[in-house]
């Protein structure tokens, strides 16, 4: 044996007494636990070895994106036939945990020190106490699959009932088909695979090339046990957002309790996000979609990787815009007046659409504006995540980046805390907007007083959604 077969067999044991045994020959013990059909496995362990052999797993070429696709369909079986499994089983598997929260399925595509922090990881990675809904991968899809939570929209912007819906338009289902359909916990759970964690992983990722559902090294970038998305961080992140933004999660729904005599009343409501953390390693999130029912008082899904090297509070603040623009465009659509009332989307719009024409902004000022929009393609919902970052990043702190028209339509429709306005009261950029702000506030909260003075008096008590009314008013 010469010296390089001797450091091969060297490095092959190091490894083997380094990596925790749970973790060695890891792709065949999942599958294994699978149950993957002989002819599938077969074709997913030689396309993995192939895989293995790249000197450049993030490589562009034909021959690498067939086999990447192979391995990823094969991938999203065992995926879903291990789902199926666990849920159904109270053993905690740590192997099979980060298969499903991490994407990890073989120890051979990491290094040996990045085994162990991912096991480490999975380890000290339980379930948190969080005021917001955040989810792993396993425990959504349990959720999804048991019918606690309904399914995702797909790519298609259909969810589940949609789809069959359209199938029915093919032909390929009728509807006596349909509590069949709606009741199918293996179709439920094969939408969600398919929709959402199939599209939603590789938008996660968030690079054009080297995307593979299975984690590897030439995925990650920094120190992995520094990568974990958390949801302490995301709870920290969101609550800093908030102390700026503190209606970003408030909508108006119509309220109706007749046996305290309130009909038809809009009241505001904060409708929390629910979080899903996608299994990779990626460098963006995905504002999956604003509701998740037909109501306007579901919550809208935000995706994020579970592992990134990324700022969590630049890719929070990006998902808080997104969601913010694409609310106010499905209430506006929703509204017999939708193109033309006045919200968020109309206002943002309009202001883009005809800057040039605009006399509150100097031919400097829409020199910067042009550069802005060629800076975002042209894509208005780009733009103004850009200028909603500069909103909670410097204009809440009293340093003036934004200009005036852009600032008037931030101010009205993602107003600053209570705190916030306080201390902007004397700064004269923002003295008139934040008085009659207050005035109109004070107005409606005079109101609601009273309405709600007069239930009091019936006898009756204010149910929560009716105190939440009240604190919007008041904050």
């Amino acid at each position: 044996m010469d010296l390089k077969e001797s450091n091969v067999v060297n490095d092959i044991q190091d490894q083997a007494i380094s990596i925790p045994h749970e973790l060695q020959n890891s792709a065949m013990k999942i599958i294994d636990y699978a149950e993957l059909p002989q002819n599938r496995r077969l074709v997913f362990m030689a396309s993995l070895e192939a895989f293995r052999k790249l000197d450049d797993k993030t490589v562009v070429n034909s021959n690498v994106q067939r086999l990447k696709e192979v391995i990823s369909e094969v991938f999203l079986e065992i995926y879903q036939a291990v789902l199926k499994k666990t849920a159904v089983e109270t053993k905690q598997d740590i192997l099979i945990n980060m298969f499903l929260n991490f994407g990890f399925m073989d120890e051979k595509l990491l290094t040996v020190k990045q085994n162990i922090a991912l096991y480490e990881l999975i380890l000290g990675n339980h379930a948190n106490e969080s005021k917001y809904l955040i989810y792993d991968m396993k425990k959504w899809m349990n959720y999804i699959y048991t019918g606690e939570k309904e399914p995702s929209i797909n790519e298609n912007s259909l969810d589940y009932y949609d789809s069959f819906r359209e199938k029915v338009k093919r032909g390929q289902l009728n509807e006596k088909d349909r509590i069949t359909y709606e009741q199918n916990l293996d179709g439920r759970l094969k939408h969600e695979c398919n929709g959402l964690f199939g599209v939603a992983q590789r938008l996660c990722y968030g690079r054009m090339g080297g995307y593979l559902p299975i984690l590897h090294s030439d995925m990650i970038s920094g120190d992995i046990s520094k990568s974990l998305v958390t949801p302490e961080k995301i709870a920290a992140s969101l609550d800093r957002i908030l102390a700026v933004d503190y209606s970003a999660f408030h909508r108006e729904v119509v309220y109706n309790k007749h046996e305290i005599g309130i009909s038809n009343e809009l009241i505001m409501l904060p409708v929390m996000p629910e979080i899903i953390l996608i299994p990779t390693f990626g460098s963006r999130a995905v504002m999956w979609q604003e509701i998740s029912g037909k109501t306007k008082s579901t919550p809208g899904r935000f995706i994020i990787p579970i592992l990134t090297s990324e700022n969590l509070d630049m890719i929070m603040l990006d998902l808080v815009a997104k969601f913010r623009w694409e609310l106010s465009r499905r209430m506006s659509s929703s509204s017999l007046n939708g193109a033309t009332e006045s919200s968020l989307v109309n206002d943002y719009t309009t202001y883009i659409q005809f800057y040039k024409k605009n006399p509150d902004l100097s031919r400097e000022t829409k020199t910067k504006i042009k550069e802005q929009i060629n800076r975002n393609r042209s894509n208005i919902k780009e733009i103004f995540t850009s200028d909603y970052k500069v909103w909670i990043n410097f204009e809440s702190k009293g340093l003036i980046r934004l200009n005036r028209v852009a600032r008037k339509i931030l101010f009205k429709y993602c107003t600053f805390s209570r705190e916030i306005l306080k201390q902007m009261e004397k700064h004269p950029v923002y003295t008139q907007d934040i008085v009659r702000l207050n005035n109109l506030r004070n107005k409606k909260l005079k109101f609601i007083n009273a309405r709600y003075e007069k239930v009091i008096k019936k006898g009756k008590s204010l149910d929560d959604e009716l105190k939440k009314n009240l604190e919007y008013y008041q904050s």
